[in-house]
């Protein structure tokens, strides 16, 4: 019985710890020479903290700048995504309107479409727009998602129909009813949705690529790649101990909303 108790506790810990190689990985290569990155056997912890990565990869990819086009490209996106995405949500859920459920099918339908085979209407379009190479290429387009529309939209579909009623009856008009009583109420699927649009927009690096131009609006991925390929001996150490950097900005949105993540995927987990 003891066994069996603590089963599924190793279990767990051994999951964990193997989730976590990588990362320790990570961060104890930054701090290793180019050389003793590529000895083998391995070291497992740099037998010379070489700290000096860290500010040369910061003057290498002028960081501060780079960091601040990621930011800029980042978190606006992000709560526009959030916003428009838990708009037509909550139209999709809970408003009757023509051809509502065919839209919604053919919405779904679109997330099976790769993602490379929209690179050359999106760039068609961008440029049109005059929008190519600035970083609102990376923001508008990108402002409401298919599969945020269908995530929001599950929650919203638990919100009993005679709540809205009663704010209907109340005077409550729609904007009212959405911004005070629907999105206060499906704020764990929105906490969630941040977290995994976050980290998705953080990391994209085929979109910048296409869409920018001028090494001066470079986001992090897109410098990063250009400092690998630019290079003779590409320099391990110093692109790890970016990842380090960049990697934080992730690492604090998740642990500042982690309660809020783990209770939006447990709810979606019991739905019905």
């Amino acid at each position: 019985m003891k066994t069996k108790k603590w089963l599924p506790t190793i279990t767990l810990w051994a999951v964990g710890i193997l989730f976590l190689i990588p990362i320790y990985w990570l961060v104890a290569s930054s701090l290793k020479s180019d050389a003793e990155i590529t000895m083998f056997p391995p070291t497992f912890w740099p037998k010379e903290m070489v700290w000096s990565n860290f500010p040369e990869i910061w003057s290498l990819l002028k960081f501060d700048q780079t960091f601040i086009n990621s930011i800029l490209v980042t978190v606006p996106t992000v709560l526009l995504t959030v916003l428009f995405s838990s708009m037509a949500g909550f139209a999709f859920s809970k408003k009757r309107f023509f051809g509502r459920d065919t839209m919604f099918v053919i919405l779904i339908a679109t997330m099976t479409v790769p993602p490379t085979v929209l690179l050359l209407p999106l760039y068609f379009i961008i440029t049109k727009l005059g929008m190519f190479d600035s970083l609102l290429a990376l923001i508008i387009p990108f402002s409401v998602t298919v599969f945020a529309i269908f995530f929001t939209k599950q929650y919203i579909d638990d919100i009993p129909d005679e709540m809205l009623e009663a704010a209907k009856i109340d005077g409550a008009g729609d904007f009212r009813t959405f911004f005070q009583l629907v999105f206060p109420l499906i704020k764990p699927a929105l906490v969630a949705l941040i977290i995994i649009d976050f980290v998705q927009n953080w990391n994209s690096f085929t979109m910048p690529l296409v869409l920018l131009q001028s090494e001066s609006k470079f986001t992090l991925p897109l410098k990063l790649a250009l400092i690998a390929q630019d290079s003779v001996a590409v320099p391990w150490s110093k692109i790890l101990a970016a990842n380090v950097l960049s990697l934080l900005p992730v690492l604090a949105v998740f642990l500042s909303m982690q309660k809020q993540f783990v209770s939006g995927l447990m709810a979606g987990a019991v739905k019905g």
